[in-house]
C-alpha cells in the first residue's frame, strides 16, 4: 500500500504541480502539501496552465498526506477511481 501512494504523491508532483503562469484569466488554487500526523500546511496560490482545469484536494489512505493544487480533470478522474485516494476537485479560483 505504501509504495502505490508514494508513486501517486511523485506522479502528482511532478505531472499535476503547475509552474506559476502569468495568465490573467487562469484558474488559481490553493498549493499545499500536508505530511499528514495533524501537520498541517500553509497554503500558497498557485496560477495554473491551461491544461490544468480544476482545483484537487488529495488525500492518500491510510496514512493521509494531503496535497492540494492546481489538476487536470482526466488526473482527477482517476484518483477518484482509486480506493487508496480521497479526491475531491472543483473547478473554482481557490475552491481547494
Amino acid at each position: 500500500m505504501k509504495p502505490f501512494c508514494a508513486v501517486c504523491i511523485l506522479l502528482l508532483l511532478t505531472h499535476d504541480l503547475a509552474l506559476l503562469s502569468s495568465t490573467g484569466m487562469a484558474l488559481k488554487c490553493n498549493l499545499c502539501v500536508s505530511k499528514g500526523n495533524g501537520d498541517p500546511c500553509t497554503p500558497s496560490v498557485q496560477t495554473c496552465l491551461s491544461h490544468m482545469t480544476a482545483c484537487g484536494n488529495i488525500t492518500f489512505r491510510p496514512a493521509p498526506p494531503t496535497i492540494r493544487s492546481c489538476i487536470s480533470m482526466s488526473t482527477c478522474w482517476s484518483y477518484l477511481l482509486a480506493p487508496e485516494v480521497m479526491a475531491v476537485c472543483c473547478r473554482t479560483d481557490l475552491c481547494n
